[in-house]
């Protein structure tokens, strides 16, 4: 006899350490307030955009675009201007599985974080990607993790009836899975025709966090 049993799984999303933006390519000129410049940087040491999910029932977590760095430069004429944001990302993800009686359990937890660039509050290219699951994705996708766990056990404290010798397990076995990881990421984005005067630089980030939900699923032939 099988026992379905619930799973659940967690994802936890942090970013983490040093995030930094770098302008290039505008003319240098005098100016009143801001001088005209060829680059400006700015740099942040640590940045908490963290985001969970837990189930069952199913979850997701959003903590949406969230400014996370920000910068000026000022252009004497129109151009073209690039940014390269560099970050380290940080993702949790931790799955638990419950099978007995030969049923096939399985667990998933996903942890996604994201970045875009604005220019004046206007989207750098580019301004969409793909996921690890091949869909777009708005921003660039910097980390993506997608963790699935599955189990197949026969239980625990199990017993056989002498007469049929059906064998009764009363605990199932249970399985878990937790990963930590940290990735540093750099990617380059433009605006191109950017006119004169003082522009606002904003690197945003989002994290986003998923652990979906599946029933218990017999294998047995």
């Amino acid at each position: 006899m099988s026992r379905r049993k619930l799973i659940g799984a967690s994802a936890l999303l942090v970013l983490v350490l040093t995030a930094a933006v770098a302008v290039a390519f505008a003319n240098a000129s005098s100016g009143t307030s801001i001088p005209a410049a060829k680059a400006s940087v700015a740099i942040d040491n640590v940045i908490d955009l963290s985001q969970t999910a837990s189930g069952p029932p199913n979850s997701t977590g959003d903590t949406g675009w969230v400014d996370v760095l920000r910068t000026q430069i000022k252009t004497s004429s129109q151009k073209d201007l690039t940014f390269d944001a560099a970050l380290q990302c940080g993702i949790v993800t931790d799955t638990t599985v419950k099978s007995s009686g030969g049923t096939q359990s399985a667990a998933s937890a996903r942890g996604t974080i994201s970045v875009r660039v604005l220019v004046d509050g206007n989207p750098a290219d580019p301004t969409g990607s793909i996921d690890a699951n091949g869909a777009t994705a708005d921003g660039v996708v910097y980390c993506d993790r997608v963790q699935t766990l599955g189990a197949r056990f026969a239980g625990l404290n199990c017993t056989a009836d002498p007469t049929t010798g059906v064998v009764t397990c009363a605990n199932p076995e249970e399985l878990r899975l937790i990963l930590r990881t940290l990735n540093a990421q750099a990617f380059n984005f433009a605006m191109a025709d950017v006119g004169v005067g003082v522009h606002t630089i904003t690197v945003q980030a989002r994290a986003q966090a998923e652990a979906p939900y599946f029933a218990a699923t017999s294998l047995r032939g």
